[in-house]
This record gives structure tokens, C-alpha cells and sequence, in this order.
């Protein structure tokens, strides 16, 4: 664990004591270092029914056919998508400041609040996780790569993963933040391949790691890289959907 992870721990507690990310209010000793018991109560889970493919819950459409809006243009490459967390309230400042305002270390605490999602669980156990990559210039400027942050701290956590770095983002693109699907798709659909000298088994699961789930563009992007490398089975993950 690096310097600028420990900023808040340690003997600076006695002088800036953490509070809950979610409720700012002082935080008790316990395994979570930055979400209390109440904030853990207050991010928003997905549960079922939800969607096989993209893991969206449906939201109570439960008559009929259930055709989910989120993926059904996509046609992913990979086979199913599971999240634990929607994508909004407290989750949603939680990916920010992680991503945006050097915070990392929050991702630690999320990803044990994610790995006690039963579904979440059983969708990664045994598999091999590989992180979403940055450009190595986006991965400069912010310092690290959240994406593989989670993808660590999951291997410590749900039986059987390892971590992969088999992608490399080679392409540098706008923020997908404010496109449409049909741009996004667009947009990161020729950055991501292959990392020289490395290869794929056919054998074994992948799961594409990301932190959020937005259209499916970019985890289908890269599930896309794996597929044309010779992976037969990849799925994809991420903490939060929205």
C-alpha cells in the first residue's frame, strides 16, 4: 500500500479523523476504513430480476417479454454483465472522487461491500479479471488505474481470481461521459488491443473489469479484443450500473 493511500490512516486519524463517505459523519473502528454501517445500508443495489445480459435490474417490468433497453442494440461480445451497485446517490460520488479526485483508496472499501453480493460473487469466482486499461497517458496524469485497483483488491476476496493485463488501450479518446451510445460505441471501438507477446486460453473464463457499466461500449470493446485473440468464454463485471 503506497503513501498516498495511507494520507488518512494511521497517525493522521488523531488529527483529521475519517468520517463515512457516504454519511460524513465520524467513523467508528471497524474492518471499513471510509463506509460505516449506515452508509453500506444507504448505496443502491441491484437486485433481481435483472438483466442476463447487461445485469440491469428491470425495475419491476415483469409482464411479457423482458427486453432490456440498456443492451438490447449492443449485441456484446461478452456473454453476461453483473453489477452490484446502480450507478447513482452515493455510489455515483464514490466512482467520481474515486476517478477524478485522486481518491483510490476508496475503492478498497467498495469492492468489500461488492464481493458480499452473492450473484457478484458467483459471476467472478475461478475467473480471470482484466481490468479496462487506460491510455498511458491518461494513466499518467491521473496516477493510477482504477480499474485495476478493483481488480486487485477482488482477487484478495472472491475465491479463485487473478489478475490479467492482457489489454492495452493504444488509442487515446474523449470522455465517454456525455455520448450517446451509437458515439460511444464509435469512440472506443478501435482503442483497446492486444498487449505484444501475450496471449489468451481458450480454456479458461474472462471477466473484463471496469468501475461502471454505462451502455456496455467499452466492456464490449475490449471483450471484443479477447474474443478475436481466441477466448471462448468472457463475461464482463463492473461495481455499479447507470
Amino acid at each position: 500500500m503506497g503513501l498516498l493511500d495511507d494520507l488518512d490512516r494511521g497517525l493522521l486519524d488523531l488529527v483529521f479523523p475519517r468520517d463515512c463517505a457516504v454519511t460524513q459523519l465520524p467513523m467508528d473502528d471497524g474492518e471499513l476504513l471510509h463506509l460505516s454501517p449506515a452508509g453500506c445500508a444507504a448505496l443502491p443495489r441491484i437486485l433481481d430480476p435483472r438483466c442476463l445480459t447487461c445485469g440491469h435490474p428491470f425495475d419491476g417490468w415483469l409482464e411479457g417479454e423482458r427486453s432490456c433497453p440498456h443492451c438490447m442494440e449492443l449485441h456484446p461480445a461478452f456473454n453476461r454483465a453483473v453489477c452490484p451497485f446502480q450507478a447513482k446517490g452515493p455510489v455515483r460520488r464514490i466512482l467520481h472522487r474515486i476517478k477524478y479526485e485522486r481518491a483510490p483508496y476508496l475503492a478498497d472499501d467498495l469492492v468489500a461491500v461488492a464481493a458480499q453480493d452473492e450473484p457478484f460473487r458467483r459471476h467472478l469466482a475461478g475467473s480471470i479479471l482484466v481490468p479496462v486499461p487506460l491510455h498511458a497517458d491518461k494513466a499518467w496524469s491521473r496516477g493510477y488505474n482504477q480499474s485495476e485497483r478493483l481488480a486487485e483488491r477482488l482477487t484478495h476476496l472472491i475465491p479463485g481470481c487473478t489478475v490479467s493485463l492482457l489489454i492495452e488501450k493504444h488509442k487515446p479518446t474523449e470522455s465517454q461521459t456525455r455520448l450517446d451510445r451509437t458515439r460511444r460505441l464509435r469512440n472506443v471501438g478501435k482503442a483497446f488491443r492486444m498487449k505484444a507477446g501475450l496471449s489468451v486460453d481458450p480454456d479458461q473464463r474472462y471477466v473484463v473489469i471496469d468501475d461502471v457499466l454505462t451502455t456496455g461500449a467499452t466492456l464490449h470493446a475490449c471483450a471484443q479484443v479477447l474474443r478475436a485473440a481466441g477466448a471462448t468464454a468472457v463475461d464482463a463485471a463492473a461495481l455499479a450500473h447507470g
